[in-house]
């Protein structure tokens, strides 16, 4: 292993299906069943199309970045107000990340398994967890979610699979009962949850060689997987309607696994699952705010994570109910999230290419 403070391709691949995959195999879910119910499969695949192409503008932008911060790019490239017009969002939706699975990841816990913790207890270990390892840098978080990912791959497959006697995906059909509208709405989350993939540009200057566009493909491919599998397992076990009235339908499905007659309850396999996927995600948003803000020694860099950490603890501390915050998630969180992303990588790349054609018309006048 090479120890010069930078991952590999296959060590950015993992970290992005743990950091990404999480809030698609478990966040988006409800939101997409409780909107499209039965045809909430459709509204998956009918987003991927289009994102296809999006993820086609992200390489393009990292291609002409060649491993440069876009944190140092972006203010080469604009003046300091345009930089921090694009720079300010991009920090918001880095935080907001963190904070929303956070407050998921709390609300699942108290519910599931640990019912008479106070909330911020939990909050406070998890987050303090993460601080530690977002000040670590970004090597160790990747050898971390090259040791973590196997094994959540493993329990994904052994529940997808041990579950298969339990399904019938003939309750995947007929398709647009309701017509096309709830799909067109539900896409909006799928779509929301794609544009996490964003996270690469962030990430392209850790890497130690390039990403070619077949891996920005090969990601999307990833990520539409992780949504389809556990939502189409949880309406052929469930059906349309009660999956649609579950708050957690991943974690629903370990309920129904046993091994034989005398080994039930094997969900709790579905908590190492889930706290791998969150303290990858946390770890890297905290990580990748402190670097995208250009603080320049460890110290400054420690505090701000410290900071950012207590301030998502006070904000899951607030009398908000469950039903509000998925109230929250779907008419505001997911769409504004995704025009933000969407906007500022159609920026981005339009300042790429109109830094490629400066280059090209200056090689042609010399």
């Amino acid at each position: 292993m090479k120890v010069d403070g930078k991952i590999g391709i296959g060590q950015t691949i993992m970290m992005i299906m743990l950091t990404v995959g999480i809030t698609n195999h478990v966040t988006v879910i409800p939101l997409l069943l409780s909107k499209a119910g039965r045809d909430a499969w459709l509204s998956i695949l009918i987003a991927a199309i289009p994102f296809v192409g999006w993820v086609c503008i992200l390489y393009f932008i990292n291609k002409q970045l060649q491993q440069e911060s876009l944190y140092t790019w972006i203010r080469r490239s604009t003046n300091k107000f345009v930089g921090n017009l694009l720079i300010i969002p991009i920090l918001f939706c880095l935080y907001m990340m963190a904070l929303v699975h956070l407050i998921d990841t709390q609300t699942w816990t108290n519910v599931n398994y640990l019912q008479r913790t106070p909330e911020w207890v939990v909050a406070l270990v998890l987050v303090a967890f993460c601080v530690i390892a977002a000040n670590g840098g970004i090597a160790p978080l990747g050898v971390t979610s090259g040791i973590l990912l196997p094994f959540v791959s493993l329990l994904g497959f052994y529940v997808a699979l041990g579950n298969v006697p339990k399904k019938d995906y003939s309750l995947l059909l007929p398709v647009m009962q309701n017509g096309f509208q709830p799909i067109l709405e539900a896409m909006v989350f799928a779509g929301g949850g794609f544009t996490e993939l964003a996270i690469l540009l962030l990430l392209q200057h850790h890497i130690r060689k390039p990403l070619r566009i077949g891996h920005y493909i090969a990601l999307v491919l990833i990520v539409v997987i992780l949504t389809l599998s556990p939502l189409t397992g949880a309406i052929a076990e469930f059906g349309p309607i009660e999956s649609s009235r579950q708050r957690f339908p991943a974690f629903e499905q370990w309920r129904l696994l046993s091994i034989g007659r005398d080994i039930e309850n094997m969900e709790f396999f579905a908590i190492y699952q889930w706290l791998s996927g969150s303290f990858m995600r946390i770890s890297i948003c905290l990580f990748l705010i402190t670097e995208m803000m250009g603080l320049r020694t460890p110290k400054n860099r420690l505090y701000m994570v410290i900071f950012l950490g207590l301030s998502m603890i006070a904000f899951t501390s607030l009398p908000i109910s469950d039903m509000q915050f998925m109230t929250f998630l779907s008419r505001v969180y997911y769409p504004l999230f995704m025009v933000i992303v969407l906007l500022s990588t159609m920026i981005i790349a339009g300042i790429a290419l109109k830094n490629r054609n400066r280059k090209r018309d200056t090689g042609h006048e010399s």
